[in-house]
Order: C-alpha cells, then structure tokens, then sequence
C-alpha cells in the first residue's frame, strides 16, 4: 500500500539538507542596511545648477593707437551709452570624480550694443571720434571656466578644497561712425589661469552655504592681468536630489598692454545675485 504521505516528507528532508548548516545567528545579521549619507553638496557626485543673474557691469577702457599715441579713458556705460544691465540664464556643471576631487564648469556670455551721440572727443585706438557724433559701439565678453579643486578636509559637515582655475576668454570691443571710414575694433582671445579655493558647510539637514573664490594677479613685462571671481549661496535642499538657491557673484578683470598691438587698458566689473535650481545626486 502506498503511502500518501511519503513524497512531502522526503522533499522536506531534500530541503532541510541543502539549508546552510551554520546559519548566521550575530546580531548584526537582523539589522536594517546602514541609512544612506545626508544630501548635500558634500555627497552629491554630480550637480546641475540653472536660474538666473540678475547683474551688472562697469567697464572702463583706454584703447591706445598703433602709432603710440595714448587714446581717451572712457567708461563704456557712461560715455558711449552701453547698458549696465547684465541680466541673463546661466548653468553650471559640477563632477566629484571618487570622493575629494570636484570639477566645476561655468559659462558666461554678455553681449552689448549701442548708439549714442558723444558729448566729449575720444581718441579710441588710432580713429578720433569728435564731440556730436553719432558713435554705435560694441562689446562682447564670452567666458568658460574650468576649476578643479581637492577636498584637503572633508567630513560629514564641513568641506574645503584648493586647486587650479582655466578661463578661456574672449573678448571684442568695436566703435564706428556709421556710414563713414571711421571704425575701430579690438579682439582678443586666450587663455587665464588662476587659484582656487572652494567651501561647504552643512548648516542642518536641508541648508548648505556655499562659498568659492578664484583669483590671480600676474605681470610679465609688458603685459599685466588680474582676475578675481567670488560666489557665496545659501541652498535649501526641498528633496534629495533637488535643491533652491540664493547666491551672489562678482568677477573683476583687469588688462594692461604697453608696446603690444593692442595695447591700452581694459577693467571690467560684472556682479550681482542669483536665484537657481541644482539638481544632483
């Protein structure tokens, strides 16, 4: 007589000798996985930042002529009309490559125009643009800035590193009389490094403060430049991977060129807050 009862037990005794013989039985075996690290701009591996910068620019110029002759200080905003607004959207893409290392991109790129009737004579690189006339100008200022910084501390609150700045710029600044020969134009493009230093502090659970500064005062003969760049913000973290922002930038740019084609001076003052999103994690 068969017994029904016979095929469920020996699959439970199968069963039973391909269990693990030595289970685990610590204590630590029943515990939950560990919580995953508090968001920040500690912990984010990647970061994208867009919003908006509501600025403005100074921008004082000597553009000297070909010949030697020392051209009219002017201010751009002042004496030539351009606009001191410098309001546009912007992004910013940050990279921690492994745990201390941190890779920033930024962009900026201003653009102005503008025709006005001088009310002084300026001498603007080899042309001379007399008091009453007409005078439509341009300057174009295009940026991209690569920094790279490594964390010398970092701990779960606080986060601080120094590295290197590249700026690639280019700049072009024109002035003409429109339909007549008269029209000067200045270019220029090239690299600028500079030094960098780059903070956090994680105030709470969903505030940070950020704070950052790229600067470096150079002259090589002839030739002298500065470039000084501040940001400092205040980020609300709403989510994990979505953070608000209130931030504040400065950049400060100085050229001096003698016994060059151009030569002349060039100062130039961009500033003013910020409202962004940042998306990260």
């Amino acid at each position: 007589m068969r017994s029904w009862w016979l095929g469920p037990v020996l699959l439970a005794l199968g069963a039973v000798a391909q269990a693990d013989p030595h289970p685990d039985t610590s204590p630590e075996s029943y515990l939950p996985p560990p919580p995953p690290p508090i968001a920040s701009p500690i912990s984010d591996h990647f970061a994208l930042s867009a919003g908006f910068f509501w600025g403005s620019a100074n921008t004082f110029g000597r553009f000297d002529s070909a010949a030697g002759v020392e051209g009219t200080p002017f201010t751009a905003e002042h004496d030539l009309g351009l606009t001191s607004q410098a309001r546009q959207p912007f992004i910013e893409i940050m990279f921690r490559l492994e745990e201390r290392n941190r890779l920033r991109v930024d962009f900026i790129d201003l653009r102005r125009a503008a025709d006005r009737t001088i009310d002084r004579t300026i001498q603007y690189g080899d042309q001379t643009f007399l008091v009453n006339n007409p005078v439509h100008s341009v300057f174009d200022w295009r940026q991209m800035d690569l920094t790279y910084t490594y964390s010398f501390l970092r701990a779960e609150r606080y986060e601080l590193g120094a590295g290197l700045g590249v700026h690639l710029l280019e700049a072009e600044a024109s002035a003409e009389i429109p339909t007549t020969p008269q029209y000067a134009d200045f270019n220029g493009a090239g690299p600028y490094a500079t030094l960098a230093l780059d903070g956090t502090w994680r105030i709470s659970r969903h505030w940070a403060l950020n704070a950052r500064a790229n600067y470096l005062r150079i002259r090589i003969g002839s030739v002298g430049g500065m470039m000084g760049q501040y940001h400092a913000d205040l980020q609300y973290r709403w989510k994990r991977n979505l953070a608000f922002g209130l931030a504040y930038r400065r950049q400060e740019v100085e050229l001096d060129l003698h016994g060059t084609d151009p030569s002349g001076v060039l100062k130039f003052t961009i500033s003013g807050p910020e409202l962004f999103a940042r998306l990260s994690f």
